[in-house]
This record gives structure tokens, C-alpha cells and sequence, in this order.
């Protein structure tokens, strides 16, 4: 017995060989089209012609055919088997399998114009994306200029400034002499801040993954504002847990970067009462560790709404902030970033007239075999004397060359200054010196050139450490001067505290 449901997608039909109906076997589908001693033909004009021309005992399939029962179409595929006697002829009824056949030609046809889409809009997505990548590499080498453009000169401020503030002057020129040197320190910092999100933003920032002291980074700290703070009204102070882990793996100029930015913002607007920086553990299993920064203080404060920008580009909380406090309001989303890049999270709460205090988690792998101690003085390497050391200077900014002479002069060095590379490199041919310094943009021969040139050096300086003087201060441009023969790098602008440090260091 055939089931009702497959009774009703096909019938079975015999007909004689000129296609009058002999028989219904079996089936039900358009049953009331087709009639006992009526032609096929009437339902199935298709079939005429092709009934005539079948081969005995050889099956034959039509498919795709449409007939029409109930003024309704149906798509049907049908089967011809030619006996010795009659034909038989099954019709199936397919208009369901026809139209997810239809449905699926569709889609896949859906399909192919949306790939075809996909691929043009991709094609203009990688034209966009390389006039963005060339809009960011035109922008990094304008900036990377302009600070060079401005660096040299800046140099030439500061270092005027410190030279002058070192003479007898009156209280009124003291005055303006302080103010000249902070508003040169803030012109350095927003420089910095602008190329330091412009490498971010182009993808450009490398975090080392080196060994690294917690203690060591929060003493450099503690050493550098120790100077710098001038307002005897504020207290720094800096607390350090015990069970931080004496080593640990991470970038500590990064680490001090982030620090600095909140202890100096935290100086800028804390006129009186205490800043305190305490570093602590928050979790701690085998291999890693999450340390938590938090820099406090008791400053003006901050109310919610202003809480909700400050991590933004050049958000700052107050418009005369820029020009009472210095900077261009980029320091703390360039933190954020850092902050973010290193896995960690950033967080601060404040209230307005009472004070503000920044969290900084961060997780580190822990250094194996690493003993925790106690923060204790660190033992400093004696910097050596330059009396009377012969130090070869090359610059071609006559004002540079001056505040150089005047830093060395005071450490009654030996000083030969030239101003351009062809110079440099007659005397470094024909006398032997301490230290050379190299500006590395000069007329007829650059510092670089000069470097890779180690035939010159061999016969009088063979040993002689070499130190480029430079405004491109950017991590690759440092990598690139100590890869090709420089022994250090001394960055414009520079205090003279830091140029002599630079020059005793690698003697």
C-alpha cells in the first residue's frame, strides 16, 4: 500500500504507443486531467514527438516539464519506459523541489552580486586605507621635522637660560629668567606629548619586555621631583610595599613615563598639602603579578563631568589651564594608551576642592628566582672628572656650539669646536680626543656619514666613544645612531646637567 502523501506527488500512467491512455496504475497527482481512452497529449502536449521517437526497453526522463490541473502550474519531472506492448509513464510532481531549486539559484545569485560588492567596496577600503597609511607616514615625517625644526632652537632657549640664571642678575631679571626656562620646559613637553600619540596612533609604539626594578623606576622618580619641585608648600612623598617582587618583566622608561605624567600633573594643580605615589600588590601566583600604582593628591579636585574627559586628546579642564599650567592636554590620554598597550586599566576618583587620586593596574611576569627585599639606597657609579679631557665638538648651529662650550668650559674640559663634517673629519684624521660629539644634521658631511666611515677613526680614535647630537628622538632613529657605530645619544634640548652626565657615562 503506497502512503496518501506519495500517492499525491505522482501518478503512474500506460499508454499505447500513439498516447491514448490504457491504464492509471498508481498514484493521484492531477488524477481528474487524465481520462481512460483520452490522449496524454492533452495534458502533456510536450510529449508529443518524443513518445513516437522512444528506444524498446531503454528509460528516458524529462525534467523541468510544467503542466496544468485546476487552472494551477506544476513543475513535474516525468519518466517514459518503452515496452514491447505500451509505454509507461510516471509523472512526478517536483513544484516544491523547483522552488527551493529557484530559491537556491536566487541566494547563490544574491550571494554572487554581494561578493562581487564586498570585493569592490574591499578594493576601495585598501585605496582609503593606503592614502590613510600615506596621510599618517607624511604626517609622522612632518612632525618628526617640525620637532627638529623646533628642538635646535628650543635648545638654544633653554640653554641660554640656564647659562644666564647661573650669573649675578637683579631679582626682577631672576623672575623672568625662571619664567623663559618653564615656558621652554613646556614647549619640550608638548612636543614630546605630540610625537609620543603620534607613534601611537600610527601603530608605531614597541613596549620593551625586560628585566626590570619597581624600586629602582619609584627611587628615579622620587630623585627627579625631588629637584624639581619647587613649591615648599606641597610634600612629595613615595611609599613602596615590601612583597613587591625585587625583578620583574616590563618597560620601565614606559612604566616612568606614565608615573611622571600623573606626579607632575599632580604637582600642577596642588598648591599646598601632600603627593603621595604608592606602588603596592593586588594579585600574585607564579608567574605574574598585578602591581597597583596610585598617585594622590590634594589639589583642586575635579567634578564628575570633567572626570568623564580628562583620558581625551587635548582636554583641558579649564581654557586658561594650557596657558597658567603648561602643556597641551595630551599627557593624560597618552598615559591612558600606555596604560591600555600594557594590558593594564586606569582609574580615578576626585572630588572638587579636596583632592584626586589616579589608580594604575598593571600586570608583570615575575623574574624566576627573584628575592623580594626592601626599598634601600642604591650605590651610584662615581661619574668621572672632565678636566682637562679633549672633547671634539661638531655642530653647525653657532649657538648650540656656545652653550656647549660654556657647559665644558665650566668643567675646564678641552674643547675643539667645528661646525660642519668635513671639519669634524679632518681633525678626527689627525688628533686623538676623549669623546667626539657629532650633530647629526650638519652641511657637506652628516654625523651619520661621518660614523660609517671607520677607516678614519682607526689611526687616532679607534676607542673613542662617539655621541650624536640630535632632535630626532624617536626610539628607531636612537636604535639606528647606536647600530651604526654611536656610542650614546644626547637629545635636544638638553640641560647641562643632563649633557655632562651623557658625556661622563660613556667614559
Amino acid at each position: 500500500m503506497i502512503p496518501a502523501k506519495i500517492e499525491a506527488i505522482f501518478i503512474q500512467i500506460t499508454t499505447d504507443f500513439s498516447g491514448v491512455i490504457q491504464n492509471i496504475d498508481a498514484g493521484k497527482f492531477a488524477k481528474n486531467e487524465f481520462s481512460l481512452q483520452e490522449s496524454i497529449y492533452e495534458v502533456c502536449p510536450f510529449l508529443e514527438g518524443t513518445v513516437e521517437a522512444l528506444e524498446t526497453n531503454k528509460p528516458f526522463l524529462l525534467e523541468g516539464m510544467v503542466i496544468v490541473s485546476n487552472n494551477k502550474e506544476y513543475n513535474v519531472d516525468i519518466e517514459l519506459f518503452k515496452t514491447e506492448n505500451s509505454i509507461e509513464i510516471i509523472i512526478h510532481n517536483r513544484t516544491n523541489v523547483y522552488k527551493i531549486v529557484d530559491q537556491l539559484n536566487q541566494n547563490r545569485n544574491d550571494i554572487f552580486f554581494i561578493k562581487r560588492e564586498i570585493a569592490e567596496k574591499n578594493k576601495e577600503l585598501d585605496r582609503l586605507r593606503k592614502i590613510a597609511d600615506k596621510a599618517n607616514e607624511e604626517k609622522s615625517r612632518f612632525l618628526a621635522m617640525m620637532s627638529h625644526e623646533i628642538r635646535n632652537p628650543l635648545n638654544s632657549i633653554l640653554g641660554y637660560a640656564e647659562l644666564i640664571s647661573a650669573e649675578k642678575l637683579t631679582d626682577s631679571v631672576a623672575d623672568y629668567i625662571k619664567n623663559l626656562s618653564s615656558a621652554g620646559t613646556n614647549l619640550k613637553v608638548i612636543v614630546d606629548d605630540i610625537l609620543d600619540l603620534s607613534r601611537i596612533e600610527a601603530g608605531k609604539l614597541q613596549l620593551a619586555s625586560e628585566k626590570i626594578s619597581i624600586r629602582n623606576i619609584i627611587q628615579n622618580c622620587e630623585n627627579d621631583f625631588k629637584h624639581q619641585q619647587k613649591n615648599e608648600k606641597a610634600t612629595l612623598k613615595f611609599y613602596v610595599s615590601n612583597n613587591i617582587p625585587q625583578f620583574l618583566i616590563g618597560d620601565s622608561v614606559r612604566i616612568h613615563q606614565i608615573l611622571s605624567n600623573l606626579i607632575g600633573n599632580a604637582i600642577k594643580f596642588t598648591e599646598k598639602g601632600i603627593i603621595k605615589t604608592a606602588v603596592k600588590v593586588v594579585s600574585e601566583d607564579k608567574n605574574e603579578v598585578k602591581i597597583l600604582f596610585s598617585v594622590s593628591d590634594t589639589g583642586r579636585g575635579m567634578s564628575d563631568q570633567q572626570i568623564t574627559k580628562i583620558f581625551e586628546e587635548y582636554q583641558q579642564n579649564k581654557l586658561s589651564d594650557n596657558r597658567i599650567k603648561g602643556g597641551a592636554g595630551l599627557g593624560l590620554a597618552i598615559v591612558n594608551r600606555l596604560v591600555h598597550a600594557m594590558k593594564g586599566k586606569i582609574s580615578v576618583e576626585s572630588k572638587l576642592n579636596i583632592g584626586t587620586i589616579f589608580f594604575v593596574e598593571i600586570p608583570f611576569k615575575i623574574v624566576a628566582n627573584t628575592i623580594t627585599q626592601p626599598l634601600t639606597s642604591h650605590s651610584v657609579k662615581p661619574l668621572i672628572n672632565l678636566k682637562e679631557k679633549k672633547i671634539l665638538v661638531a655642530d653647525d648651529d653657532t649657538l648650540n656650539l656656545t652653550i656647549v662650550s660654556h657647559f665644558l668650559a665650566k668643567e675646564k674640559a678641552e674643547i675643539t669646536m667645528v661646525k660642519d663634517g668635513l671639519e669634524a673629519l679632518s681633525k678626527i684624521e689627525t688628533s686623538s680626543f676623549d669623546v667626539i660629539l657629532l650633530d647629526i644634521n650638519m652641511p657637506n658631511m652628516t654625523g651619520e656619514e661621518l660614523v660609517k666611515k671607520l677607516n678614519i677613526f682607526q689611526e687616532f680614535n679607534a676607542k673613542t666613544p662617539i655621541l650624536a647630537l640630535t632632535a630626532n628622538t624617536t626610539e628607531e632613529d636612537i636604535k639606528r645612531y647606536k647600530d651604526i657605530g654611536f656610542s650614546g645619544v644626547i637629545s635636544k634640548p638638553f640641560t647641562s646637567e643632563i649633557f655632562l652626565k651623557k658625556i661622563q657615562e660613556v667614559l
